[in-house]
């Protein structure tokens, strides 16, 4: 099982870098990012649908990280045996008085 959450853990960094490049990538109305790489390579590599692979690789990424997450967070989560609301308060010591300021020993 640890060996699992491991890797899962690799594939959560592994996602996010690549969700930030792809975000990055993405060309927005005033040129962004995307410019700097070249200008117009990433068109000329991937065509005029670049706009569009970049869209569909941010989404898939995006599904993949969520799904990731929910299934990291369900196996490192430590089982409650019953509701919080349910449980008696622990019970405070009976010899235990709270200390009231005259009680204080006075500083040096």
């Amino acid at each position: 099982m640890i060996i699992l959450i491991g890797n899962l853990y690799v594939v959560e960094v592994a996602v996010c870098l690549l969700l930030g490049l792809v975000v990055m990538l993405q060309k927005p109305k005033e040129g962004g990012l995307g410019g700097a790489f070249g200008g117009g390579a990433l068109e000329a590599s991937l065509g005029a649908d670049a706009g569009n692979v970049l869209i569909k690789a941010t989404a898939i990424l995006a599904a993949v990280f969520l799904l990731n997450t929910v299934v990291l967070a369900r196996l490192t989560s430590t089982p409650t045996t019953g509701s919080v609301l349910e449980g008696d308060a622990p019970a405070a010591e009976e010899n235990a008085m709270p200390m009231l300021p005259d009680d204080l020993p006075p500083m040096n």
